[in-house]
């Protein structure tokens, strides 16, 4: 018995039981234990290390997976031999002399033991079996290792893609952006090309996007050059053959005509007058423009070049009564004095278009903050709702077509953009409240003080 004990010894395993047992189901001897030992733990083999990818694993994976995978437990019930032998049906067939296996679950069911019997042969008949046990535990812990394994693989794999995509997108991403910081800054509030957009030289799709941009904004850049010098050029090439008509019209005056023709003659008179107002208006933009280039701003009373200005309106408008709404004392602006009374005459002159015969235009002058207001109201129809946002744009007009002696070319309120906005201003307009009228107004800063208070 004692040299069948040693046999055993050698044979056991950690997670295996092994017995002989007789005939009578006897048992002679038995070695191993259907339990494993308990692992180590991380912290006292070292695996605790400061590795961010274990501390992963270890904090985050295996708690998901112990979620996730039926993990084997080593707290269940180990069945004692003797009570198991007599009704294990693989050993009664090894006592007859035939290798078996069996599965069965353990008596509180959290385990399933594996065995297998073969039989003892002395000589030609069947003295005992061999029976050795061991739980699936292993298999079970092998396949949630190996699932393991795959899934920290397919998240890794994930993961480094997840940031290289991540990265690829961004870098895009700010490429566009840029490509699009680039052509916002190209182009001016008023639809302006300020500089050129220069073209990338990436062979992609955002490189050749680039190139597109670049190239539109050249041509735009030469088609609005075109357009802005054509008023001049047509005004330069215009003024010569106006030139002759005149001076022919003058002589044709210092000889004895008919009073039928000298009626024709007032009328080609009138129709040069309108055509060289129109000349002169074409040109009236494109001066004021490089005009501002050179002008001098000082510290000026808003409301004296008001006052100024009102006087003379007054003679130029006779169908018109002029009010005046100011504040007392000064209204300082840092501006250029011939500019701000064009800017007035653009706004009288379009309030005395559209306010019938008889009705007042209304000057009125107030200080907001640290800026200084002026509002010029009249009587007439209200603003077109298609037009709001382009009355201060070149060349626009909501007139109706008349066959008055002026010219309207619609430069007048885009000229008192030009200047507001040189001064650092801005204009706008509305409806009156009452709706039996408009008002357009331009706001520009005040003039501060040394101790940085408004004036």
């Amino acid at each position: 018995m004692a040299e069948i004990g040693e046999i055993l010894q050698g044979l056991s395993r950690t997670t295996a039981r092994i017995w002989i047992v007789d005939r009578n189901l006897n048992v002679l001897a038995r070695a191993g234990s259907l339990k494993r030992a308990p692992p180590q733990s991380a912290d006292s083999d070292g695996g605790g290390g400061g590795d961010v990818g274990s501390w992963i694993e270890r904090s985050v994976l295996h708690p998901l997976y112990a979620r996730v995978l039926s993990q084997p437990t080593e707290d269940f019930s180990e069945d004692s031999p003797g009570g198991t032998l007599g009704e294990a049906r693989g050993l009664q067939s090894a006592l007859a002399g035939i290798l078996t296996t069996d599965r069965r679950p353990t008596p509180d069911g959290r385990a399933v033991i594996v065995s297998a019997a073969n039989p003892i042969w002395v000589g030609d008949e069947v003295k005992g079996a061999v029976v050795v046990e061991e739980t699936a535990n292993a298999v079970l812990a092998e396949r949630n290792r190996a699932f393991e394994r795959l899934f920290t693989i397919v998240v890794g794999t994930l993961l480094v893609g997840s940031v290289a995509l991540t990265l690829f997108a961004s870098r895009l991403s700010a490429r566009i952006r840029r490509l699009r910081d680039d052509a916002e800054r190209a182009i001016d509030a008023h639809g302006r090309v300020k500089e050129p957009l220069a073209g990338s030289g990436a062979g992609d799709e955002i490189g050749d996007l680039s190139r597109s941009f670049s190239s539109v904004l050249a041509r735009l850049s030469q088609f609005a050059s075109y357009q802005e010098n054509m008023a001049s050029r047509l005004s330069h090439e215009l003024r010569t053959p106006v030139a002759v008509v005149r001076s022919s019209l003058d002589n044709l005056k210092l000889h004895a005509l008919p009073d039928d023709a000298r009626v024709y003659i007032e009328r080609a008179q009138g129709g040069l007058n309108r055509l060289t107002a129109i000349l002169t208006r074409m040109t009236e933009a494109t001066r004021l423009e490089h005009s501002l280039a050179d002008a001098e701003r000082e510290r000026v009373d808003f409301a004296k070049i008001v006052a100024g200005c009102v006087d003379g309106y007054r003679n130029a408008y006779p169908a018109h009564t002029f009010v005046v709404d100011a504040p007392p004392g000064e209204l300082p602006v840092d501006a250029a004095p011939d500019l701000i009374a064009q800017m007035l005459d653009k706004l009288v002159a379009n309030a005395a278009e559209f306010a019938p015969s008889g009705t007042p235009i209304v000057i009125r002058l107030a200080r907001i903050g640290d800026r200084v207001r002026v509002c010029v109201e009249n009587e007439g129809p209200p603003l077109p709702e298609g037009m709001r946002g382009r009355l201060f744009d070149s060349m626009v007009s909501v007139r109706r077509e008349s066959g008055g002696d002026v010219p309207h070319l619609g430069l007048g309120l885009y000229i008192v953009r030009l200047i507001a906005e040189f001064h650092g201003g801005q204009a706008s307009a509305d409806d009156l409240d009452d709706g039996r009228g408009v008002v357009v107004a331009v706001t520009l800063p005040r003039v501060v003080d040394s101790t940085g208070a408004a004036s």
